[in-house]
């Protein structure tokens, strides 16, 4: 079978190797997105939004104190715990503050600028193409937000882009010349034969015990290891490469895409269940049945039954949320979230508005539509690939279940967003002409631009009402009859 790495498109060179120029810019885009999350990261000092559950439960693993935290020691919130216990190192080592409680999730919010940096580096093959995608999200909006509060989303964030970054590894480790593994001697030997396979289930188990969609990121290795095999040169046909593949990697596969993922996802779980181990699974009080309730708990808070879900108070709390959005409308940014408001009577206001940046995810529906063209056309585009697997298994299966899941909201799409600025990125490295530069570079001036004007409503500056009137750029908030959707653009 013909190795070969594969091209951005057919009238590329091979990718250039990694130099001098790509550490300095890797380590100034990321120094860039760690100072301006980390700069007032105690504001505001006391819990906001969401973190009620999730820095209190932490707070909880490290105090077992429902005084100190404010949460009885046996409240859960209806996710799996990894993200919970990382959270939990930041408040270990920088006590119960909100330094302590945001301290892990600022790490993964700027640890996922400098992954999605290697990601673009690997498949546009262009320093300037990894700085601009890696750029891009150190700037978002969204992301800026989320990596200044104790929630898990952008810890799961991070799992799932390094998941995508190790199956591309691992795809061009074997490229490049591995050998096939069809004749090692044992079963064990081939199922260790793709480390980097391995290493993206670990983060995809590590994404699921995060948070259940963390499931999508499994099936973007998946579909991404089947893509690899597709597009492969080869006389075979469709059925015998696949076929082949099987039969040749399925220990690998089985390892890490189910053995490991639910190793890990079951082990998170030892710190936070009680019961006793050596007796049978379905002896009340056992840590089996009691773990397999936990799973039946969280299933019915996100999947409640139709009678249920009509009567439940998180529906009609999510229901009538001011800021529920379906998720057709995240991209258009129809409804961001107010995660804080403060008004003095001095005519000073502070907010904290978790929004998209309006150009760039704009911009996006347009690139995501040109490289599906352009996948259409016969060009292979490597992070085209990537960016477009990653938003069919991210964010289309919220269409499918946004009309049944308890509660909307725009942070859902967060996990998104780097293929979002992969996808610009990817468009951007395509017009390789002057003039195309120039807009370019206008393009990334006016994401900054945008990013500084915004930055007082992301991260609660005090504003004028004048000044925060000019960024409040769409009022139509009249709400729909039944309120659970957005009817139009709404920043207010």
């Amino acid at each position: 079978m013909t190795r070969e790495i594969l091209k951005v498109n057919s009238r590329e060179p091979e990718k250039s190797r990694w130099s001098a120029a790509d550490t300095i810019a890797i380590t100034l885009v990321t120094a860039a997105a760690a100072a301006i999350r980390g700069f007032h990261l105690s504001f505001p000092p006391g819990i906001t939004f969401d973190e009620l559950f999730y820095a209190r439960e932490s707070c909880n693993y490290v105090y077992h104190s429902p005084d100190l935290c404010g949460v009885p020691l046996d409240a859960v919130s209806p996710h799996p715990p990894l993200g919970k216990l990382l959270i939990s190192l930041g408040i270990r080592a920088f006590g119960w503050q909100a330094l302590g409680w945001r301290a892990a999730v600022l790490i993964a919010g700027t640890a996922s600028v400098a992954i999605l940096y290697l990601l673009a580096r690997r498949t546009l093959g262009s320093t300037s193409g990894a700085t601009f995608a890696a750029g891009l999200l150190a700037i978002d909006f969204l992301h800026f937000v989320y990596s200044r509060v104790a929630m898990i989303d952008t810890l799961l964030t991070f799992f799932i882009v390094a998941s995508f970054l190790f199956v591309v590894i691992d795809r061009d480790s074997y490229l490049r010349g591995h050998p096939d593994g069809e004749n090692r001697s044992s079963v064990l030997s081939r199922a260790f034969a793709r480390p980097w396979l391995l290493a993206a289930g670990v983060a995809g188990g590590a994404a699921i015990a995060t948070k259940w969609n963390g499931l999508c990121s499994l099936a973007g290795v998946a579909l991404l290891f089947l893509i690899s095999i597709l597009i492969r040169p080869s006389p075979e046909t469709f059925y015998a490469k696949v076929e082949g593949a099987l039969r040749r990697d399925w220990p690998a596969l089985t390892l890490a895409l189910i053995v490991t993922p639910v190793l890990i996802y079951v082990l998170c779980f030892v710190p936070i269940t009680d019961g006793a181990v050596l007796t049978g699974p379905l002896v009340r009080g056992s840590w089996t049945r009691n773990f397999v309730r936990e799973q039946r708990e969280m299933l019915n808070f996100h999947f409640p039954s139709a009678a249920d879900f009509n009567k439940s108070e998180i529906y009609w709390v999510s229901k009538t949320h001011p800021d529920v959005s379906p998720a057709w409308s995240w991209p258009l940014i129809k409804r961001p979230e107010r995660y804080y408001i403060e008004d003095s009577a001095s005519d000073e206001h502070r907010r904290i508005v978790a929004m998209g940046s309006p150009l760039v995810w704009w911009a996006s529906i347009l690139a995501f539509a040109y490289l599906a063209l352009q996948i259409g056309r016969g060009r292979r585009n490597d992070a085209a690939i990537v960016a477009l697997t990653a938003i069919f298994v991210l964010y289309v299966p919220f269409l499918l279940v946004s009309g049944v899941r308890s509660a909307p909201f725009l942070h859902d799409i967060l996990p998104s967003v780097p293929f979002m600025c992969l996808a610009v990125a990817a468009v951007a490295h395509d017009w390789r002409s002057s003039f195309s530069k120039f807009i370019v570079i206008g393009f990334a001036t006016a994401a900054v631009a945008l990013f500084v004007f915004f930055y007082p409503i992301l991260a609660g500056s005090p504003l004028s009402q004048e000044a925060l009137d000019a960024r409040q750029w769409f009022r139509d908030c009249a709400p729909p009859a039944d309120i659970a959707a957005p009817k139009g653009w709404c920043w207010k």
